[in-house]
């Protein structure tokens, strides 16, 4: 009878057991969904991850950068006729301008603080990569760091209060060879291994374009495109002699440069072992559209507007350098231009402005590609000239250790406005021929990767003389309480010395 029980006892839980098996798969399943994780992609290079349920891999960056520097203050120079009234106004079209400013009313100190975010996103397609990047800058700057700070001459002291502005850097599409939206120039060549802005052809800020480049084999691609002037830092401007040299019945004709057509640039570059070289060319419109129309209108029949054709050429060579040190090259670079300041001088040469704040006194204005003469119903001689610039550049870089490199670099630019341009009195519109050179030289402690510790010193000298001045540069004149707006002493050279500390992510 017991062992009855016990197998009647046995056979219930095995039941039970199994009755609660089949009801709990009969309840809904809880299993959860396979996670996915975000996964490293090799093919375009360290940084880049698959964005989950994508075909598409993403890189995030970006960079802070802490800019401090000091410039010595020079007096701006008071321009006299000979024997004449200190002209006061705004330079060019016939007006005279007034020059000069105290020296303790300019800013010695500059400040940036700037904050950079980049994204790269590429996929993968039947025609080749897909390339969209965006990189937006964010700065904040005082005294001498003020954008385009003394521009004319003008008598307002530069320190003001620090204002943070954002800047689009670069923003495009690449695909199947083209690049479209806000890239690099085609036109530029040399790095920025400096800190202070040069004579040379550069744009950090890119510029907005439509272009294609082809790789034809061995290194060697070549790129054409359509770029917009009106993103250079300082696009060349035209203006008219308000003095006609030809006629005294000449009218006084401000102008204006309206953007009709696109610049046209193309290279040829190579990529190799021993390093790279570039040939590069831009073809570009100037205008003049005058304020005065209806006298204009009957001037050999022009009418209002009047175009000319700029151009300028280019050709640089980087030579790697390894029997010096891992790293090591030297960057030369060579451009002419006629009526093209904004591809051969990267800030036009306004005021004494051109290095970025590196004051030079006597440095005046030369900052059009144009200049219009003769212009008025009555005059005979209605001419157009464009200014000419020279430009050479060359960089040295050196890694004294891999954490320790040094960059040594000099520029060299000659400006020169048409004959009648130069020949016709400043306070007339005339403009003169300059000459300029700068040396730059830092050292960049890297203690860490992408981590940047250094220190520059730069010096600037310009030559320049002026039509309707006595030997050129007007005679210093005595500062008196009668006569406040003297011409002070001219000096034609000045330094820099510069701090920035900047860590790229």
């Amino acid at each position: 009878m017991a062992a009855i029980k016990s197998v009647f006892l046995a056979s219930s839980s095995m039941t039970l057991l199994l009755g609660g098996i089949a009801q709990a798969a009969d309840l809904p399943s809880r299993k959860a969904a396979p996670v996915e994780y975000v996964r490293v992609c090799d093919a375009y290079g360290a940084g880049f991850y698959w964005v989950p349920g994508t075909d598409t891999c993403l890189k995030v960056g970006g960079r802070v950068r802490i800019d401090t520097w000091y410039t010595p203050s020079r007096n701006a120079v008071q321009l006299r006729s000979a024997g004449g009234p200190a002209y006061t106004g705004a330079p060019g079209g016939g007006t005279a301008s007034s020059t000069f400013s105290n020296s303790h009313g300019i800013d010695a100190l500059g400040w940036y603080a700037r904050g950079l975010v980049m994204m790269d996103a590429r996929t993968q397609s039947a025609w080749g990569t897909v390339q969209t990047v965006i990189s937006l800058r964010f700065g904040a700057q005082t005294g001498l760091a003020q954008t385009a700070p003394f521009v004319g001459y003008n008598i307002t002291p530069l320190a003001m209060a620090g204002a943070t502005t954002p800047i689009i850097e670069a923003a495009y599409i690449r695909f199947a060879g083209l690049t479209i939206g806000q890239a690099a120039s085609n036109f530029a060549f040399l790095p920025p291994a400096t800190y202070h802005s040069l004579w040379a052809a550069g744009f950090p800020n890119g510029i907005r374009q439509i272009s294609y480049s082809a790789i034809l084999g061995a290194g060697i691609s070549a790129s054409v495109a359509l770029e917009n002037r009106g993103d250079l830092t300082t696009t060349g401007t035209a203006n008219a002699l308000g003095f006609n040299p030809l006629s005294p019945t000449a009218a006084t004709a401000t102008a204006t440069s309206p953007q009709r057509l696109p610049a046209f640039v193309a290279n040829l570059r190579v990529d190799q072992a021993w390093g790279s070289a570039m040939l590069s060319g831009v073809v570009l419109q100037n205008t003049a559209n005058f304020a005065t129309p209806a006298a204009q209108a009957v001037t050999n029949g022009l009418g209002p507007l009047v175009t000319k054709t700029g151009w300028a050429v280019g050709a640089g060579v980087r030579v790697l350098l390894p029997m010096l040190a891992a790293g090591d090259s030297i960057i030369g670079w060579v451009a002419y231009g006629v009526g093209s300041l904004d591809y051969t001088a990267i800030a036009g040469m306004n005021s004494n402005t051109s290095m970025s704040a590196n004051y030079v006194g006597g440095f005046l204005r030369v900052d059009r590609n144009m200049t219009v003469y003769c212009v008025g119903a009555g005059c005979p001689g209605f001419g157009v000239e464009q200014a000419k610039v020279l430009n050479l550049a060359a960089i040295f870089t050196h890694y004294w250790t891999p954490s320790l490199r040094s960059n040594l670099q000099s520029t060299y630019i000659r400006l020169t406005p048409g004959t009648v341009t130069r020949n016709t009195d400043w306070t007339n519109g005339g403009l003169s021929a300059v000459t300029g050179w700068s040396v730059q030289g830092n050292v960049i402690w890297s203690p860490v990767r992408n981590f940047d510790i250094g220190a520059e010193l730069s010096y600037a000298r310009v030559n320049q003389s002026l039509a309707g001045l006595a030997g050129g540069l007007p005679t210093p004149v005595p500062c008196t309480a009668a006569a406040p707006m003297c011409a002070a002493s001219v000096s034609a050279g000045n330094w820099t010395g510069r701090v920035r500390v900047e860590r790229t992510f």
